[in-house]
């Protein structure tokens, strides 16, 4: 098996360059201004989990907690996320949507449905044994790529 690495490695730098590509696109979720991928799954992330703080959210993206409060920063002032202080602890921040970030977060969930069924359709048509094949592999690459990122410089 261990003969399919370049062909498999190759074929994951070129799904990872398209998707980097992609990062910058502006589209519209349904308000006067245009966001990025990265600007809009914030605004999921928020969404889908109101008050969160920044430690966990930066946590769920995947980056560090410099680039989530960054990013929320830029949110805030374009008016789609508001700081609130925690009800658990005043030293912490909760993060919340505005109504302009409600309305690009439910633009967004439409954005899915109607771009989604191609994605729905390939897997539609993968046995579940596949599904979780590939599930497990994209994990263990993750997790090997989280190796990497820790031993950088090294």
């Amino acid at each position: 098996m261990s003969e399919y690495y370049i062909e498999i490695a190759q074929t994951m730098d070129r799904i990872i360059h398209k998707y980097i590509r992609n990062e910058d696109i502006l589209r519209s979720y349904g308000t006067e201004s245009l966001l990025t991928r990265k600007e809009i799954h914030t605004i999921e992330y928020i969404g889908e989990n109101p008050g969160i703080n920044l430690k966990s959210l930066s946590e769920m993206q995947g980056v560090t907690k410099g680039a989530a409060s960054q990013m929320v920063s830029k949110l805030v002032e374009k008016g789609y996320i508001q700081r609130k202080e925690s009800l658990s602890s005043g030293a912490e921040i909760s993060l919340y949507l505005t109504k302009k970030g409600e309305t690009a977060f439910r633009g967004h969930l439409e954005y899915h449905k109607r771009v989604g069924k191609a994605w729905r359709k390939l897997l539609d048509n993968m046995s579940e044994d596949a599904i979780n094949e590939m599930k497990d592999f994209l994990y263990s690459f993750e997790i090997e790529l989280n190796k990497e990122y820790e031993n950088e410089g090294e």
